[in-house]
């Protein structure tokens, strides 16, 4: 499945299903979007935040927010609100994205069979980043973090 998450407004959320992911669609398409696109590693990412001693923090982060709708054809939409966003925001502005990614090379060794494929890595830094952006733009603003998932 891919994930991607990206900040938005409670009265968004308040409007629904369907009002978050026009808004989605809005911004996958924008190239200057506060937007994270894990696409399918928010497993990889969870894990690395774990062996930062994240806890709960890893699954909330990356899938486990509330659920906003499901439209039974493969997209489903779960958001965290301002207070969830505010914790995962604290615990992740307290470590490094170098910090996460130095486990990297161990947590993917249980994934991936032989040598980790070129640029890989590299992508993989660039998304933590974003995602620890969208994180903190959304805790400055009071915003939730909608965490839309396809396929």
């Amino acid at each position: 499945m891919n994930l991607s998450l990206f900040p938005v407004s409670a009265m968004e959320i308040s409007s629904g299903f369907e009002r978050v992911i026009n808004l989605f669609q809005i911004l996958e398409s924008s190239p200057s979007a506060d937007f994270c696109d894990l696409g399918e590693d928010g497993d990889v990412v969870e894990r690395l935040l774990l062996r930062v001693n994240a806890g709960d923090i890893a699954e909330l982060a990356v899938s486990g927010g509330t659920v906003l709708g499901d439209d039974e054809v493969g997209t489903v939409c779960m958001f965290l609100s301002e207070v969830e966003v505010d914790m995962v925001a604290r615990f992740l502005a307290s470590t490094s994205v170098e910090e996460v990614m130095q486990a990297a090379p161990d947590v993917l060794s249980g994934i991936i069979r032989g040598e980790i494929p070129e640029g890989y890595m590299a992508d993989l830094r660039q998304c933590i980043q974003e995602l620890w952006t969208v994180y903190a733009l959304a805790a400055r603003k009071g915003l939730c973090v909608a965490q839309v998932y396809e396929g």
